[in-house]
């Protein structure tokens, strides 16, 4: 298991782990692989020895260009994230605000369905009100034309004519 170290923010990491061949990275996570083997491997393919004392200054010109390059992807590697950590932050006050919106609306209407069933409720009684005093006239109405009818009737005795079988 090869060892690849690498530098942070926060100083260094030793990652010991290896990808997967079906490992697919995400695309951020591309970008930090390559950095990492910009790290430990050269263009050719075959690992690089750190420079010794003795190397040619060329060498550790080139380790500090590598290291450089290392360190200014990782940089933008972080402000991405950092970026999408901010719309995502900004996603989720939307999200929370799209919410509460949504909370009021729903208690405005549930105030308005309740409004509205008193009020109904309310009308429904003085229909039902109105009804029963309306079958109350037509009670006495009824019972004043049977006195009616009764009084005339006794009072001027019609002669009922008798019935003739047809």
């Amino acid at each position: 298991m090869n060892q690849i170290k690498a530098f942070s923010w926060n100083g260094m990491i030793d990652v010991r782990a290896e990808p997967k061949p079906n490992d697919k990275p995400a695309p951020a996570d591309q970008r930090l692989t390559s950095v990492l083997r910009l790290m430990n491997a050269s263009d050719d393919g075959a690992l690089i020895e750190p420079p010794s004392r003795k190397s040619a200054p060329e060498d550790w010109t080139h380790l500090i260009e590598r290291v450089r390059d290392a360190a200014s992807r990782a940089r933008e590697v972080e402000a991405q994230a950092h970026e999408q950590e901010l719309r995502v932050q900004d996603l989720l006050e939307r999200v929370r605000e799209d919410m509460a919106g949504a909370n009021e609306r729903v208690k405005a209407a549930e105030a308005q369905a309740r409004d509205t069933q008193v009020r109904a409720d309310a009308l429904l009684k003085a229909a039902d009100e109105r009804v029963r005093a309306a079958e109350e006239r037509a009670r006495l109405a009824e019972e004043w034309l049977a006195r009616v009818y009764d009084t005339i009737a006794s009072e001027f005795a019609f002669a009922q004519p008798e019935k003739r079988p047809a």
